[in-house]
């Protein structure tokens, strides 16, 4: 079993879904749910459902909502042990609007308490990553906490994995990728960090090169219906997956989705192949149904 550490900020997803196409000056009526999210917790769920060992680094905050998350990921079979609790500010929270065909369309987000996160994981840290053998972070951290992340990593030899759950700090500090064994990133994002634009698979190739040229030396770019590239200049490989077409639902957590499972492959030294192939069909299951990540009910359907 993979012993896999992951990173990141837990937040409470309010979704409004429309029942028609959206209006932005009248009423839409549509079903609002509520569920647990964040790219952290999102990912240490998918891992956890996979079978990994997963340790869980974060903070929630300490009432019913923050007992619930916990609860939750333990379900699962995640090690919650490396989360703190914090009076107040522990998770964000997030309210996404998406329209009839599950497509997000704009959202809001309330961050955690910054400070207090980045405190409680770099004192976590220190302990929960012993013994593990990959660390998985959510990228939308301080460049300080990433810094030391890295360093971290490096001088106990873990490979680590980045995950956007928000462009903006590596979009203004793109030499930390150099400090990751592999990032996956979206082609939108994929397009703002190397200032090109992807329309076709080789164009998807081109990119991951020259990320991987400058940063991680294992990246992969995801690209919806035209599936994912990755580039690996450890071995002089790269590859095309492609993804079948699936009903969308709400795409929210497919990305997330994806990098879990692709990181559990890897991790279990499969091949890059058939780390991305689990990806694409894990996404595809996540993005047919209303949940935020994989969930054991759907892994039958999977393997």
């Amino acid at each position: 079993m993979n012993k896999i550490a992951v990173i990141g900020k837990v937040f409470v997803d309010i979704k409004g879904t429309s029942f028609a196409p959206l209006h932005k000056d009248a009423k839409n009526v549509g079903d609002i749910t509520f569920s647990n999210g964040g790219t952290g917790r999102n990912v240490a769920q998918n891992l956890a459902v996979l079978g990994n060992d997963v340790r869980f680094i974060s903070t929630v905050t300490n009432d019913q909502i923050g007992v619930g998350v916990l609860e939750e990921l333990k379900s699962y079979g995640a090690n919650v042990d490396h989360v703190e609790m914090l009076d107040d500010n522990g998770m964000g929270m997030w309210l996404a609007v998406m329209d009839n065909e599950g497509d997000l369309q704009t959202s809001i987000s309330k961050q955690p308490d910054a400070k207090l996160l980045e405190e409680a994981i770099l004192r976590q840290s220190v302990y929960a990553l012993d013994g593990v053998d990959a660390v998985a972070i959510d990228l939308d951290l301080s460049v300080t906490v990433l810094e030391r992340l890295i360093h971290l990593c490096r001088k106990m030899e873990l490979p680590l994995f980045g995950v956007c759950g928000h462009l903006s700090v590596i979009e203004r500090n793109r030499h930390l990728l150099q400090g990751f064994t592999g990032f996956i990133c979206s082609r939108e994002e994929a397009e703002i960090l190397s200032d090109l634009s992807i329309v076709t698979v080789q164009d998807a190739l081109h990119v991951a090169n020259e990320l991987a040229k400058k940063g991680a030396p294992f990246t992969v770019v995801t690209m919806s219906e035209l599936g994912a590239v990755y580039v690996d200049r450890r071995s002089a490989t790269s590859g095309h997956i492609g993804t079948k077409k699936v009903k969308v639902v709400d795409s929210t957590g497919a990305g997330d989705s994806f990098f879990s499972a692709v990181l559990s492959e890897l991790t279990d030294a499969k091949k890059a192949e058939d780390a991305l192939t689990l990806g694409m069909k894990v996404a595809a299951e996540v993005i047919a149904s209303t949940e935020n990540g994989l969930v054991p009910e759907m892994l039958e359907t999977i393997r």
